[in-house]
């Protein structure tokens, strides 16, 4: 039987055993709420609610001489002491709110002692039995309803916890009513155990609907927080914080045409790579390289390294200048050759840790033009660069490929003792703004070189192109 029940309140399960391994956060959630409640709109229509019965008493037991009708204006002075001052008092200590569950309790507690001291007042006043009788007639109703209030409303834990607590406030008013007046608790018995059941009744369906609300919440954060951090792998943290400003993914990034030195990377004959680790081998050199990109990373002004624009298998492409400035204030030129040099050094690093049993070289090549940014025209929005640099970087990294060219490298490096080397290559714009320090780590070559022209060699997508200039490196 527990079993059909239980697969007939899968929900009811699920919030009650999310809420017991969030108990912590759950008990934090009903002292928050009791302390709103305490302080906000349902403390003060309690406040006013029994200020107007003591008012309506005191006026009703004057009309009929009642001895004791002045009385019955202070029979509610604690509960309504206690939501003027529980504002003042936890403001004065801020640790009194941990309690607030205790002193709502204690809040319905006094209202139910109030109601007995009321009824004990307008008994004692009254002139003759058949007065009396009247108003038994007249509050036998008013039992039932003032237990429900008092037991209804509980933010403990567990509602074992609120059930144990109705049961003694249910006791507590027998006992006290008994006490009062033995006549009248014979006529309001069955209306205590219906006001018991009533409000207990009352109770749990507000405890599930505290439960409920706090497990969406909780979950409904929790989900929020595995969004933001499944998409702040896909975009900058300036991104994020402009997306939850309101702002457009599309309003995010540069867009508008700049100059820019992109920076494009090849491992050496990747191909001939065999290893059952290759694929973590290059992951662990993309990650150091976007560790050097992300140096100095700000977001207004949006600046920093430089910008990793895309991995491509073995490949991994850059930019310094668009869309981040960069971070420091040497030319751009200067920025991008250290860059790269940072960059080899990094993927040296890597290969060291691989372990590998030839070695494994890589190749850059440097141009400045034109890119602009863009985002996709539909589906999956993401930012993407353009332009003549990326071209052209493209085409001098891949000079290397070329044999006439690749003889002229290798000669070179022969004469340095190098039979495996990086290679850098950069555009002659790239190497004439560069500084006399890092100038003078290039090799020039006139593109109208006789071994250039006997290969019929061509400058393509730079056709103003007179030098190209390359950087040997172990």
């Amino acid at each position: 039987m527990a079993e059909i029940l239980s697969n007939r309140n899968p929900n009811r399960n699920k919030y009650s055993v999310y809420c017991k391994e969030h108990s912590a956060d759950f008990a934090n959630e009903l002292r928050d709420t009791a302390s709103t409640a305490l302080m906000g709109w349902p403390g003060r229509t309690l406040a006013i609610l029994l200020c107007t019965s003591s008012l309506y008493t005191f006026y009703t037991n004057t009309a009929l001489e009642n001895p004791y009708a002045v009385y019955t204006l202070f029979t509610y002075v604690i509960p309504i002491l206690i939501v003027v001052l529980y504002p003042i008092c936890s403001m004065m200590l801020s640790s009194l709110e941990k309690f607030s569950p205790l002193v709502l309790d204690l809040l319905c507690l006094s209202s139910l002692f109030g109601y007995v001291l009321t009824l004990q007042l307008v008994f004692a006043g009254a002139n003759s039995t058949e007065d009396l009788q009247s108003l038994y007639m007249t509050l036998i109703g008013q039992t039932n309803f003032v237990l429900l209030l008092s037991i209804a409303i509980s933010y403990h834990v567990s509602f074992v916890a609120t059930l144990g607590r109705n049961i003694v406030y249910t006791f507590f008013l027998m006992a006290s009513l008994y006490y009062v007046n033995e006549e009248f608790f014979g006529i309001n018995f069955m209306q205590l155990i219906q006001g018991f059941f009533a409000g207990s009744l009352v109770g749990w369906i507000f405890f599930e609907s505290i439960r409920v609300r706090f497990y969406l919440r909780s979950t409904d954060a929790d989900t929020r927080q595995h969004l933001y951090n499944q998409l702040s792998k896909l975009v900058y943290p300036h991104q994020l914080e402009r997306i939850k400003l309101g702002d457009e993914l599309e309003n995010t990034m540069p867009l508008k045409e700049g100059k820019a030195i992109v920076n494009v990377f090849d491992v050496q004959r990747s191909s001939d790579i065999r290893h059952e680790k290759t694929q973590d081998f290059f992951l662990g050199v993309f990650q150091s390289f976007l560790q050097i990109c992300m140096k100095g990373y700000e977001h207004n002004p949006l600046r920093s390294r430089a910008f990793r624009l895309k991995e491509t298998g073995d490949g991994f492409i850059s930019t310094i200048g668009y869309p981040f400035l960069p971070i420091e204030s040497r030319s751009l030129a200067d920025s991008a050759v250290a860059t790269a040099l940072s960059m080899f050094e990094a993927f040296n690093v890597e290969v060291e840790k691989f372990n590998y049993s030839r070695p494994i070289k890589g190749a850059m090549g440097l141009a400045y033009n034109s890119v602009q940014g863009t985002f996709q025209s539909g589906g999956i929005r993401s930012y993407d660069l353009f332009g003549d640099a990326l071209i052209q970087a493209s085409k001098y990294e891949e000079l290397r490929k070329q044999p006439v060219i690749w003889n002229i490298l290798k000669n070179h490096a022969n004469e340095l003792g190098l039979d495996d080397f990086h290679i850098l290559i950069v555009q002659e714009v790239v190497y004439n703004s560069l500084s006399p320090s890092y100038r003078d780590l290039f090799t020039e070559i006139g593109l109208n070189d006789a071994r250039l022209s006997q290969n019929n060699f061509s400058m393509m997508y730079d056709n103003e192109a007179k030098y190209m200039y390359f950087h040997i490196l172990e």
